[in-house]
């Protein structure tokens, strides 16, 4: 009986090792589960264990190759276009304006808004008249907010 005794306590300890294992396998299968609901996300995240997929918004002239190199001096209608793209969960409504910097001195030759979709992108076109003499010019878009802009520098031209 003697060699009975010491293989109960041989297998004792492994059993309750074993039994601790499954408990932490079962609460982590648990937690991973609750994860996967808003609510467990809310809670991850108020714990700052979790972060929301990124949002944010790019934007970029629609085709940046036909950018034109020089500015005329006479007001002359220029077509102005650029995307917006909305990379969120909720749909935005972007506030943005055309200007033109030269010599220190910005002019806004044109403003609107515009709704974009969640996951979307809208494309705004414009025709603006630009002038201008001496010297370049940087025509900017830009969107209030969140506060983002695209430009371009060209030669003004006598």
């Amino acid at each position: 009986m003697h060699g009975t005794t010491a293989l109960r306590r041989r297998t004792q300890p492994t059993t309750v090792k074993a039994s601790i294992a499954v408990a932490i396998v079962a609460v982590l299968a648990l937690a991973l589960s609750l994860a996967q609901t808003a609510a467990g996300r809310s809670v991850l995240q108020a714990a700052g264990l979790y972060r929301g997929p990124a949002a944010y918004t790019s934007l970029a002239f629609s085709n940046p190759q036909s950018l034109p190199a020089s500015l005329p001096a006479k007001g002359t209608k220029l077509a102005v276009s650029f995307v917006i793209s909305n990379v969120s969960t909720s749909p935005q409504r972007y506030q943005w304006s055309v200007f033109l910097n030269r010599r220190g001195h910005a002019s806004r030759l044109a403003a609107g808004g515009t709704q974009v979709p969640a996951g979307g992108r809208a494309t705004v076109s414009r025709r603006v008249t630009v002038s201008c003499s001496r010297g370049r010019a940087r025509l900017v878009v830009k969107l209030a907010a969140p506060p983002e802009s695209v430009d371009f520098w060209a030669a003004c031209t006598p």
